[in-house]
Formats: C-alpha cells, structure tokens, sequence
C-alpha cells in the first residue's frame, strides 16, 4: 500500500518521527535515574513502570510512522484536470442545509498547517475523488447521510 504526500507533509512527517526518537530516549533516560534513586529498580517504582509503559506506547507510535514514511510516495498536485483529486480545492453545497463548505484534498497525513486541508483518505475526500463541477454526491459523514453538489474545482 502506498500512501501519498506532498513534500511540505512528508518533511512533517520526518520531524515526527525524530520528535518521538527523542523522546523514547529521554524516557530511557528518566527510567535509569528512577532506578537510581531507590534500592527497588523496577518493583514498585512507579517512575520506571510508568517510562516503560510510555515507551512502549511511544515505539509502537514510531513503529507505525516508520511503516507509513517506508511506503510513502511523494506527490505534486495535478492542476490540470477537472476532477476532484488530491491537491484540489473543493467547494461543495449541502443540497438539505444549503451550507457550503471549501476543503482542500490533501495527503495522507495533514501534517503541515494547511488551513482547510483534509486526508484525501478522510470520509468526505473520499466522497469527492473523481468528481465534476456540478455532480451531486451522497456518503456518510460523522454517521449522518449527506448529499452534496460540486460547485467549484480549483
């Protein structure tokens, strides 16, 4: 499985992942001083309990992140269609509200501060891929049905 990101994503996506190095390794770190401090190295001492417990949770993250870096494949945004697809911005009518709403289709993980940008994998992206101005769709979102109309593709 590939998974897609524009560059600004992807360099994001990096500095997770170092982020949660770092922080793996200052956990090991306070684990050693909690063990230190006591007689009781790792028995009923809850410093060095909670740090494992925290660095599992945090290796499984960087596992996980690791696994989706491995897989990515970057991306440009193609300008020149008139579908909706990644990298395009959307506006959208709700045809029972008469509320409308502007995204843009972004990667696979948002990671960037993109005002308006939603994973081209979240529930309403998915919805729109492939789309033409003027086509009404209908999908569920947040577990209500929804129909929308297309009204703009840039």
């Amino acid at each position: 499985m590939h998974y897609y990101f524009f560059k600004e994503d992807f360099e994001q996506l990096n500095k997770q992942i170092e982020i949660i190095r770092e922080r793996i390794k200052s956990i090991g770190k306070e684990m050693g001083v909690s063990c230190q401090e006591g007689a009781e190295t790792f028995h009923d001492n809850f410093a060095y309990e909670d740090g494992a417990r925290q660095q599992y949770m945090w290796s499984n993250k960087l596992r996980e992140l690791i696994r989706i870096r491995n897989n990515a494949q970057a991306i440009e945004a193609d300008l020149n269609t008139g579908i909706v697809a990644v990298g395009r911005t959307v506006t959208v009518q709700d045809i029972n509200t008469q509320e409308i709403k502007t995204f843009k289709v972004g990667s696979y993980m948002v990671l960037s501060k993109q005002k308006d940008t939603i994973s081209y994998n979240a529930p309403m992206a998915i919805m729109f891929i492939g789309a033409k101005i003027g086509d009404i769709k209908e999908g569920k979102i947040a577990g209500k049905k929804k129909e929308y109309k297309i009204l703009d593709i840039q």
